[in-house]
């Protein structure tokens, strides 16, 4: 039998059950207030600018000065035509004379872009700061 005055057990298992909502809106705040805090706190891009001279117009003639041409392939670095390493291209194209000749850079047929953005970055780390990208000139014949 029932005490007199307790609820039944319907009201009673009702009630347990209404007093346990959750709310979600300081989880939400939480939420929000952390990705506002990384979303200030972090850089997506590195932005960096290296300068290229990509015009013909007042270069000096060929005799004057030696060419300073770097071929960059898939795997390789040469430099006016002979394989070298990249610690001694930068050597090289510190020492280079006159010192204002722009570096050549020319990417190989089988070149992928980041490899000419390494050796760019390293030249440019090195301090040499006239870079010059030059067209293979078998890209035009696989082209036709």
């Amino acid at each position: 039998m029932q005490a007199p005055f307790s609820p039944p057990e319907k009201l009673a298992s009702l009630s347990r059950r209404r007093k346990s909502p959750i709310s979600l809106t300081p989880l939400i705040d939480v939420v929000f207030i952390l990705l506002v805090f990384f979303m200030l706190a972090s850089s997506f891009m590195d932005w960096r600018s290296l300068s290229l001279d990509t015009s013909a117009a007042g270069e000096p003639a060929p005799s004057e000065q030696t060419p300073f041409v770097v071929q960059i392939g898939a795997d390789s670095l040469r430099l006016n035509g002979e394989t070298i390493a990249l610690g001694r291209l930068i050597d090289q194209a510190r020492a280079r004379q006159p010192a204002e000749q722009p570096v050549s850079l020319q990417p190989l047929a089988d070149t992928r872009v980041q490899a000419v953005v390494a050796v760019m970055d390293a030249l440019n780390e090195a301090g040499v700061q006239s870079l010059k990208l030059v067209e293979d000139p078998q890209w035009q014949e696989a082209e036709q």
